[in-house]
């Protein structure tokens, strides 16, 4: 798709539909060389966003944005979550990311930096239920769990249970156990897409083009239809969420002092 896109005397062989949204999208922003990566910002409905264009798949992309969130959270630029999808990643959040990186309180290539698949990484995954799942897959399998036995079988609940507790245990007492080592390499390759996300960020390096717009580009349309379908929350979220009950109580006591009875 990169090539395609890159190669603009190609353009004329696409239905017209997709060629004048290329067309549109080339004057309103601009259309990704095939090594380059962009990055666009935008405001919109009281939020901020950044879409970027891997074009590496809906795996690599979901990787990729629980990692932005963390950088963003860790830089209190207050991200409120992602969304990905097969061509393209959009995070939101409440700090106009366009005057970040103009004030440089934001660098791009340090936000993408190959780095975030070290350390980053591994907090990520040690924090998530997904390491979890993985590693009760692997418990099962080495028969470190029985789950089905003759005349007895354990619920899903139970493994579950068994399962999470062992793997709190050689977290804390053996972090390099060798069935914490194959759950990290089945979630890397059949989960999370390392390989493929890490081939992208040595690709980019150096090559990230960035437009800040005053509004949503033609190319970002799909990937913000997603938003509300499956969404990751970051640390706005519950900034928000906190903010909402404070004000719910507030309302209540106003009620209340000026004679209303307050609704729960």
């Amino acid at each position: 798709v990169r090539a395609m896109l890159d190669d603009r005397p190609h353009w004329r062989a696409l239905p017209l539909q997709v060629r004048e949204w290329l067309e549109l999208q080339a004057d309103v922003s601009a259309i990704p060389r095939r090594d380059e990566l962009l990055v666009e910002t935008f405001p919109r409905s009281g939020k901020f966003y950044l879409v970027c264009y891997p074009f590496e798949g809906r795996l690599a992309h979901q990787t990729l944005g629980m990692l932005l969130t963390r950088r963003l959270e860790r830089a209190r630029l207050t991200p409120m979550g992602f969304v990905a999808n097969d061509y393209s990643l959009a995070v939101w959040g409440l700090t106009d990311l366009s005057e970040a990186h103009r004030s440089e309180k934001l660098s791009l290539g340090a936000l993408f930096d190959e780095d975030m698949l070290g350390d980053d990484l591994e907090a990520w995954l040690a924090e998530s239920q997904l390491m979890k799942r993985t590693f009760r897959y692997c418990a099962v399998i080495a028969g470190l769990i029985e789950r089905r036995r003759p005349g007895k079988e354990k619920t899903s609940r139970q493994v579950t249970i068994s399962t999470d507790l062992i793997y709190d245990v050689l977290m804390r007492h053996e972090p390099s156990h060798v069935l914490l080592r194959a759950a990290r390499a089945d979630a890397a390759a059949g989960l999370l897409d390392i390989a493929r996300l890490g081939q992208m960020l040595s690709r980019v390096r150096g090559r990230i083009v960035h437009k800040a717009l005053d509004r949503i580009s033609p190319l970002a349309v799909p990937v913000m239809l997603e938003i509300g379908r499956e969404p990751v929350y970051g640390e706005a979220s519950e900034a928000i969420l906190a903010e909402s009950e404070a004000y719910l109580r507030l309302a209540g006591y106003v009620k209340e002092v000026a004679g209303v009875a307050p609704v729960d």
